[in-house]
């Protein structure tokens, strides 16, 4: 009898456990939020094949899985890098018959050895107008040069902390001498992990790194002597002008810690400006940035565990609960590196563990839309219970509503980023779910009515934190040229702007990172706009692809 009793206390126990995972997981913490939406603001999706699924060593790697949107040859049409796990090789997927194909034997690029890939960054290092992969791995990083659409490579002597394991990569040219130099975000190495809820023991983790290229593309470590030296597990950082000097300035998204904002002082030291987050405890780990209110300034999203897991257990150590957000986090940028939190005013506050994100206007309404990657691969009750990954629509209001049921873009595995991009040039963003030890999922937009305007860009030292102003009769819009964007990815270099109805641009206006701009006067809509620095002209790259 009793032990009869006894087994059906434990049986009461369990479903009451999973209630209550149940509840965290489920929406019921968004009911207080307005989440109607017309449905000709919702855009819809087509999946089609991907021909790709990320092989994941629990043991032996970091939970994140790189992949970056590459246009190998120049063509207009852009390609997908996806890297491999410990025993997989890296792959090039090309767009072709309306599903994606692995062309990497095409492409000439080698397989990496028994090193599992954790980040990429796409760049053209050695001007040859061809875009170059870097690659990061346990064993440091490694440049793919892009001749033409095929690949040699070089591996970088790495001069980073014993400790750390190469994560996101952001590039640009930090002293302006015409190079590319790197922020390399680093976490502990997997069998030095001591747990994921560490957060007041300052002595554990890794150190990020900030790598100064000598012209060569060989790289020196001066972190220390930049104020950037700080021991803390990082998944990924921002390498953009926040306060509009012409000097990139950083965004670092520490795991277990906070969010640091530092402003490049224009002599190769930064100098860290508070922000809501300084000296405060979250889990930042995914950055999306962009101009979400459309007011010239760049904002920043950060990922966060949001309402998945109970307060009391994901605030680990944290001996001051006051001081610990475990929501996700939305920095209205105010201007002169003065940021407010407004996450729950725009109604993104209260949702769920959360990893890469990635701002773009998937309606082409003239709004920034938000996605989002979710789902853990590590994370036991994730087993049980599936985050959808969030596809948030924003409305008129600048707040966002989550359409990704209605959209056609649920996410049942395991997600780390978004990869945006218009893979047939119809003018509307399409996009992949990168998924690590799950096959990732990709989505072609089904499109509509609105117009817009593409504007494509070399990706180099000099145009790599580039600003982009549009005007219309009626509006101006606003977007950056970054590298890193999502976690451990890089998004594509054409930049897009949805114009809704707007049937008129007035003006281009891109101001690159050493002051100097370029504009480009009425220029046709629905177009494409190459913008072509080595001649010094700018040209019509299509007319017309709507």
């Amino acid at each position: 009898m009793i032990k009869k009793l006894l087994k059906i206390i434990g049986i009461l126990i369990v479903l009451i456990f999973i209630g209550i995972l149940y509840f965290f997981w489920s929406d019921a913490n968004l009911s207080k939020y307005d989440i109607s939406i017309e449905d000709n603001q919702i855009p819809v999706f087509t999946q089609v094949d991907f021909a790709f699924t990320h092989q994941y060593n629990s043991k032996k790697s970091l939970p994140i899985a790189p992949s970056a949107v590459i246009d190998i040859n120049n063509d207009g049409i852009e390609e997908v890098f996806m890297g491999g796990g410990l025993d997989q090789d890296d792959k090039i997927l090309a767009f072709r018959d309306g599903k994606f194909v692995d062309i990497t034997a095409e492409t000439k690029y080698p397989t990496k050895g028994n090193f599992t890939s954790s980040g990429v960054a796409v760049a053209d290092f050695d001007n040859n107008t061809f875009l170059d992969l870097i690659v990061g791995r346990e064993d440091g990083l490694h440049i793919y040069f892009n001749n033409n659409g095929t690949f040699t490579h070089k591996a970088i002597e790495t001069p980073i902390n014993e400790k750390s394991t190469p994560a996101g990569i952001t590039l640009g040219d930090i002293n302006k001498d015409g190079h590319l130099d790197i922020f390399l975000s680093t976490y502990i190495k997997k069998e030095l992990m001591k747990g994921q809820t560490k957060f007041e023991d300052y002595s554990y983790g890794s150190t990020s790194a900030l790598l100064i290229n000598d012209g060569n593309n060989n790289f020196s470590n001066q972190t220390l002597s930049a104020g950037l030296d700080y021991i803390h597990n990082t998944f990924m950082a921002i390498l953009v002008d926040i306060d509009e000097d012409s000097n990139l300035d950083l965004i670092v998204a520490h795991d277990t810690g906070e969010v640091r904002t530092y402003k490049n002082n224009g002599n190769e030291t930064f100098s860290m400006i508070e922000n809501p987050l300084t000296k405060k405890f979250a889990y930042p780990m995914g950055i999306a940035a962009g101009d979400y209110n459309n007011d010239g300034l760049i904002d920043f999203m950060f990922s966060n565990t949001g309402s998945t897991l109970p307060r009391f257990i994901s605030k680990g150590d944290i001996k001051d609960a006051s001081k610990f957000n475990e929501k996700w986090i939305l920095f209205r940028n105010d201007g002169n590196f003065k940021f407010t939190d407004v996450a729950e005013e725009a109604k993104i506050a209260d949702y769920e563990f959360s990893w890469g994100a990635v701002f773009a206007d998937m309606n082409n309404d003239g709004l920034q839309d938000l996605l989002v990657a979710e789902n853990y691969v590590d994370l036991a009750p994730n087993k049980l219970f599936r985050l959808p990954s969030r596809m948030l629509i924003q409305k008129e209001d600048h707040t966002f509503v989550p359409t990704e049921k209605k959209s056609g873009v649920v996410n049942p595995n395991y997600a780390i980023t978004p990869l945006v991009s218009d893979f047939n040039n119809d003018g509307y963003l399409d996009f992949i779910w990168t998924n690590i030890n799950t096959p990732s999922l990709a989505y072609i937009n089904q499109g509509g009515d609105n117009n817009f305007l593409n504007i494509l860009l070399p990706k180099n030292a000099k145009t790599i934190g580039a600003k982009i102003e549009i005007i219309t009769p009626n509006k101006k819009l606003y977007e950056w040229l970054l590298t890193g964007e999502g976690l451990a990815s890089d998004q594509t270099n054409s930049i897009h702007f949805g114009l809704g109805t707007e049937t008129e641009v007035t003006k281009i206006t891109i101001t690159f990172i050493d002051g100097s701009k370029k504009t480009v006067d009425n220029p046709e809509i629905n177009s494409v706009i190459k913008i072509d620095l080595t001649e010094e002209n700018i040209s019509e790259f299509s007319e017309e692809i709507k």
